[in-house]
């Protein structure tokens, strides 16, 4: 069996299918007795959680900050992160300081945000100091 990975880290967006993503770290950290960090990036300069998927958030007044402490509730053992800055250079950079040997994140944008936003997950797979897990959101039920 191969070595379980050392520092797994975890990039949480707020978004209500980002709990795929959770669910995958917390499954590979259950394979050995390594580190898990979830990490979020923040606008620079805002500390009241916003975004995209603010609507994951009911609180308006809710900090970024509170809301990671209930993310890594949800993954006991495991430590949290905010980082600011562009979202893909700030947690490449983060995980090559930090010498994180994964990164597990949610793969979801349409083709709109890539084409104006470009690709979290691309970046990642090109720019990561280490190996790249991309989670594909749950199928849509109903």
């Amino acid at each position: 069996m191969a070595d379980a990975y050392r520092h797994i880290a975890c990039c949480l967006d707020g978004s209500p299918v980002g709990d795929a993503a959770l669910a995958a770290a917390i499954r590979m950290r259950s394979l050995g007795d390594g580190a898990l960090t979830l990490v979020h990036v923040m606008e620079p300069g805002i500390e009241t959680y916003s975004g995209l998927a603010s609507d994951a958030i009911n609180d308006d007044s809710l900090t970024a900050r509170d809301w990671m402490e209930q993310m890594v509730a949800l993954a006991p053992g495991s430590g949290g992160v905010l980082l600011e800055g562009h979202p893909a250079t700030a947690v490449t950079e983060w995980a090559r300081g930090v010498g994180a040997d994964l990164i597990i994140s949610l793969r979801h944008r349409g083709r709109v945000e890539h084409m104006l936003l470009g690709s979290f997950a691309q970046h990642l797979t090109y720019h990561s100091p280490c190996a790249v897990m991309l989670v594909h959101p749950p199928a849509a039920t109903g």
